[in-house]
């Protein structure tokens, strides 16, 4: 997907600057590159951390102003800073602020978007589904910043999360739920499908459950909101951990990708409303129980890697395959498709569909095999579960 995330800010902010004397000109620049020192050397991948800094000459001292959710990294400036023997003043916030530390955020709505700014109209990076656990960093008009259980940070509207206290989530964590296995549907009002709708819901969200009645469970929001589900749409959120991480096999990935075809491409999607391509396969695997990592370069990194052939012959059902270009000697990622066989693959791509990487098939497509660059197998070789973050620890 893209490599965008919380660009770490270098911005110098100073007045007259063609008066100030020599010394000071040149603390001033020493600064500013022992702040990009430190991001080079700690924090290569900016979408890791926050870690946004920028300083402001004050009289014959420096004031360092930002923020970082990282302590480590905060601590690794101010040290270096010492050691130049430059005055500074700290005045960098440290996240989450003290007021978030003991909530949590909690999805509420069947697909909620988070963007790259506190703004409507700033760019859709991501998605959370009902019910997901979110970490609140900060706040600003009207947003929430936030990490996400694979540790995505982004802005969420406040009418997307619900916000608990300990004892609430705790309540939360500890009550049994479901979670949907359909692709889209409706919550009713009544045990009746002719009833009023609460809301929609999109495949893997999760709900409480309090019972079972006549085809359908009434099913509680993570806000408190109840309502009825169809017996066909949902799973036990237990059996579904006792029956999808154990037992996955490749062909389930690929026969459960398949039920995404058609769904239209989106920027930033991880839903069955719309997904791009590492919202795609981010999102199978869910359903398999794997949590991956956000964007095609970071599912890159993890896995087993595969040999690719000419023939395909290593590849396995369920493998990711990951495509672009090489810079400098380096692989960029910026794609990622779900291996059927044979060089087949399905993936988000305008809409989500099934294409081949082998010039005898009809769907070939000749851009994708001079693109691809790597082959991970997923299933047995990443441990990080989906369901851990809706369970009592």
């Amino acid at each position: 997907m893209k490599k965008i995330f919380f660009i770490f800010i270098l911005s110098l902010i100073v007045n007259c600057t063609s008066t100030l004397p020599y010394q000071q000109v040149t603390d001033l620049a020493k600064v500013s590159n022992t702040i990009s020192e430190v991001q080079k050397e700690l924090l290569p991948d900016r979408r890791d951390a926050i870690f946004e800094v920028n300083v402001r000459q004050k009289k014959d001292k420096y004031m360092l102003l930002g923020q970082t959710d990282k302590l480590s990294l905060k601590k690794a400036l101010i040290n270096k800073l010492q050691e130049k023997n430059i005055p500074f003043i700290d005045s960098i916030r440290l996240l989450p602020l003290e007021k978030y530390k003991n909530q949590t955020g909690v999805t509420r709505l069947s697909t909620a978007n988070l963007r790259a700014q506190p703004k409507h109209a700033a760019e859709l990076v991501t998605q959370t589904l009902m019910g997901m656990p979110l970490q609140i960093l900060d706040t600003k008009n009207g947003f929430y910043r936030v990490k996400t259980p694979e540790g995505y940070y982004a802005w969420i509207d406040s009418a997307g999360i619900d916000i608990m206290d300990k004892t609430a989530y705790n309540n939360w964590i500890e009550q049994d739920k479901i979670i949907t296995t359909s692709l889209f549907g409706s919550i009713y009002s009544q045990a009746d499908n002719t009833s009023l709708p609460v809301s929609d819901f999109v495949i893997n969200d999760i709900f409480g459950i309090l019972s079972e009645e006549k085809g359908y469970a009434h099913i509680q929001y993570p806000d408190g909101r109840t309502g009825y589900i169809s017996d066909k749409d949902y799973i036990l959120l237990n059996e579904f951990i006792g029956t999808t991480r154990h037992y996955t096999t490749g062909y389930d990935v690929v026969n459960y990708a398949r039920h995404y075809l058609g769904i239209p491409y989106l920027w930033g999607g991880t839903s069955s409303k719309g997904l791009d391509c590492s919202g795609f396969s981010k999102t199978v695997y869910a359903q398999m129980g794997y949590l991956l990592p956000r964007d095609a370069s970071q599912q890159a990194q993890i896995g087993k890697t595969i040999e690719i052939t000419d023939d395909y012959s290593q590849l396995l059902p369920g493998d990711l395959l990951f495509f672009g270009r090489i810079v400098n000697g380096k692989k960029k990622i910026t794609h990622v498709a779900i291996h059927i066989d044979k060089g087949r693959i399905i993936h988000a791509t305008g809409e989500v569909k099934i294409e081949s990487l082998n010039p005898v098939d009809k769907d070939y497509n000749p851009a994708r095999k001079r693109s691809l660059l790597l082959a991970k197998r997923i299933i047995g070789h990443y441990p990080q579960t989906f369901t851990d973050y809706y369970l009592k620890k």
